[in-house]
């Protein structure tokens, strides 16, 4: 249909104006005849409102597409920071309310833990410590981070105590896993499974996801909750690790918290034609997409790199290949 809506077919007057609607009902003959369908107006009206990636405007007697560069919507600073630190050095944090060095130095965060820690070790005294600091929050409150040319490493000239989490009162963190059901449509294409979430913020798309258990591995986790949130039976073969994902909450009682998901792709040991969602969790829809639509759909800051990184996997024959033959 957006071919036929930036490409006028000969014979037909499909012809967009300035702003790039089309009539409708003329565009409902040229997509019957192009697909050889007895489609009416209503048919298309049905398509629009019941995908789950709106890539179409529609009125009453009116259609365009909706014009989306592919840019990559990689947020630019990661959710969750890491300053290196001594223990020692905590006591001014705390007295003066904030995260911060003298005259005019900015202070350092790395974008992951293992590099602070690395420079943590590095003072010359006191006990290395590495602080968390809840990045995305902080920005929300209107700090800016920049990236050093030089050294890579994120800078601001201050943080507030209240977004470092570790230094919060009852501190915790929790262990998650999940994942992404991939499978081979009749296609050709390779597809994933989301489900569609609805929380205080609004309703979103996200990966099926839940805490680890004692004594459970993230990979168990992760097929246990797929199972549990998309409400299906089959098993699933756990085939790639997309990595992990970090990000900062305040539980109920004001309780911070530190989430570390780690998600993984997975295949089922089946076909899954129906899904029972676990509404009970919020969860109202579990929906196949493909890669460049599951691009669009998530828009959770932390899912955001996953999503893209679980692209350029899935864009790649041999690996998709090397999957799908259980190597």
């Amino acid at each position: 249909m957006t071919f036929l809506l930036h490409q006028p077919t000969p014979g037909t007057p499909l012809r967009p104006d300035a702003d790039g609607w089309v009539e409708l009902r003329m565009l409902t003959v040229a997509l019957a005849d192009l697909l050889g369908l007895d489609l009416v107006v209503a048919d298309v009206h049905q398509f629009v409102q019941s995908a789950s990636v709106q890539r179409f405007e529609i009125t009453d007697t009116r259609i365009r597409s909706i014009h989306r560069a592919r840019r990559p919507r990689i947020p630019p600073v990661p959710d969750i920071l890491f300053h290196a630190t001594t223990h020692e050095r905590l006591a001014a944090i705390h007295e003066t309310g904030w995260l911060r060095h003298g005259g005019d130095r900015p202070v350092f965060f790395s974008a992951t833990e293992a590099q602070a820690w690395r420079a943590a070790h590095r003072f010359r005294s006191g006990t290395p410590m590495v602080l968390y600091i809840d990045a995305s929050r902080a920005r929300r409150r209107g700090a800016r981070f920049h990236k050093h040319r030089r050294n890579g490493l994120f800078a601001t000239p201050t943080v507030a105590l209240e977004h470092i989490l570790n230094l919060s009162k009852n501190f915790a963190h929790q262990f998650a896993a999940g994942g992404m059901p991939i499978a081979m449509f009749p296609d050709g294409h390779v597809r994933m499974a989301l489900v569609r979430v609805g929380r205080r913020s609004g309703v979103t798309w996200e990966v099926a996801k839940g805490k680890l258990e004692t004594g459970e591995v993230p990979e168990r986790t992760a097929v246990r909750e797929v199972q549990e949130e998309m409400g299906v039976t089959l098993d699933m073969r756990v085939v790639h690790h997309l990595g992990d994902i970090r990000y900062g909450f305040v539980a109920p009682g004001s309780l911070v918290r530190l989430k570390t998901v780690f998600l993984y792709l997975m295949i089922p040991t089946g076909p899954m034609h129906t899904f029972n969602p676990a509404t009970r969790e919020g969860i109202s829809q579990v929906a196949w997409f493909t890669p460049d639509e599951a691009v669009d759909a998530v828009t959770h800051s932390s899912l955001i790199p996953q999503v893209h990184r679980a692209r350029r996997i899935l864009s790649d024959p041999s690996q998709v290949h090397a999957m799908f033959q259980g190597r």
